[in-house]
């Protein structure tokens, strides 16, 4: 005859300790202020340097574009229906330079190339007439 026992019974789990949250280290009286100047110091930084980087990146894509637009000679006064060299340096320019990507260069001074002209004359607060003069070439070369 067997004896059979009966299972230990289980004894429960024991109960967890919540330890009280660490206390955060304080910053001595005045060195809050030392921190914040700190970090908006490092963020001027920063920002500067991006700054700094975007301009030089930028003038540097800048310098390679205008190399697509070498033109020797002069600028004279342009506007609808002018044609030669100096149409093309002025679609070069504003194709390669300012992104106008719907200028064809063609030597032939067009719609198109009009209707960029006075675009960038408003942004540059020339006065909008769609004539390349003295102003406005000086306003399209660095």
């Amino acid at each position: 005859m067997g004896s059979t026992s009966a299972p230990a019974p289980r004894s429960a789990p024991a109960p967890r300790t919540v330890s009280a949250p660490r206390p955060r280290p304080r910053l001595r009286p005045g060195r809050h202020r030392l921190a914040a100047a700190l970090l908006a110091a490092a963020a001027l930084t920063v920002t500067a340097t991006a700054a700094t980087t975007a301009a030089a990146v930028g003038s540097a894509t800048t310098v390679a574009e205008w190399r697509l637009c070498m033109f020797l000679g002069g600028h004279p006064s342009l506007r609808k229906g002018s044609t030669g060299e100096a149409v093309r340096h002025l679609q070069c320019i504003l194709n390669e330079v300012y992104r106008f990507q719907n200028v064809t260069v063609n030597g032939v001074f067009e719609e198109v190339t009009e209707a960029s002209v006075k675009t960038l004359q408003r942004q540059f607060s020339l006065a909008v007439t769609g004539v390349v003069d003295a102003a406005t070439w000086a306003a399209l070369h660095p």
